[in-house]
């Protein structure tokens, strides 16, 4: 592959002024900017060869920048803020996605424009040993993310929960605070934390990652399923998946399925080779 020169990449917490941990900038930008030489997060004033607007919609630089642009995209929220999206698009040469459903939607939008799917991956050395092999009937379950976002799905998992008589711990940015039966259940409530999240994920039998039928669950990645299997954890998604993962036997059966898909496909080397050949792509479409 030719040299693609150095790329700065202009993270989504960086340019809106974001001070709390941010998802989609640890997870698409941090690792990738962390060890792999020719991506560095961009500084103001400084020449590069290649920008990535990280869920950044800064159609002033897109339009000013000459060399190769790309848009990463890992929400659509376009949809919902007055965000100038296909006026940036239009700008750029090319467009990533986290998930296979955006990316087809982004496809709607720029039909003729270079729009790959990137997924979520993992920076492994952020990790520590898996979860030991499932030796008992469940006794912990936890969820993680933006508490907004456990107010659609949690109710759902309720009625299993309280049946099964599992604790409850949430790693959010804040408490559960909905009034839906879920406080009923006393949740352990522990401060995300990028630094700690992973060893406190792990410390539980399995982790929840219910879905919602609101547009935008659609769109989101498997980012939770693919970190708790790299912890050595089954993800429930439903009611019945607990009912089955409360047995040790069917917990470890997952894990001997899903880690080494992880392992074979979520090392974020993959992205950082991803990048370096849609830019090269793009070089050779519209700088030779």
């Amino acid at each position: 592959m030719v040299n693609i020169g150095t790329t700065g990449i202009i993270p989504f917490m960086y340019f809106y002024g974001i001070q709390r941990p941010v998802g989609s900038t640890y997870l698409r930008v941090d690792p990738i900017v962390n060890g792999n030489s020719g991506f560095e997060n961009w500084i103001h004033g400084k020449k590069y060869n290649n920008i990535i607007f990280q869920q950044t919609f800064w159609k002033e630089m897109a339009a000013l920048f000459e060399g190769p642009k790309i848009i990463d995209i890992c929400d659509p929220d376009w949809l919902i803020l007055p965000i100038d999206f296909v006026e940036t698009g239009n700008l750029v040469h090319a467009i990533t996605c986290s998930s296979e459903e955006l990316t087809r939607l982004v496809k709607s939008y720029f039909p003729d424009k270079i729009v790959e799917h990137v997924p979520d991956r993992l920076d492994f050395k952020r990790f520590p040993s898996p979860h030991a092999s499932h030796r008992d009937k469940a006794r912990k379950a936890v969820w993680f993310g933006y508490i907004h976002n456990a107010y659609e799905v949690m109710e759902q998992l309720l009625p299993a929960l309280k049946e099964y008589n599992l604790e409850l711990r949430i790693i959010a940015n804040a408490p559960y605070s909905k009034d839906d039966g879920i406080l009923a259940l006393n949740p352990e409530f522990i401060k995300y934390e990028h630094h700690t999240v992973n060893e406190f994920i792990a410390e539980a039998d399995l982790l929840l990652n219910p879905r919602s039928e609101k547009a935008y669950f659609k769109y989101k990645s498997n980012n939770k399923s693919i970190t708790a299997w790299k912890l050595g954890l089954p993800v429930a998604v439903t009611p019945e998946d607990i009912a089955r993962l409360m047995d040790p036997e069917e917990r470890n059966r997952e894990i001997a399925v899903k880690q080494p898909i992880v392992e074979k496909e979520y090392n974020i080397t993959q992205s950082v080779a991803q990048y370096k050949e849609i830019i090269s792509t793009v070089q050779n479409l519209y700088f030779s």
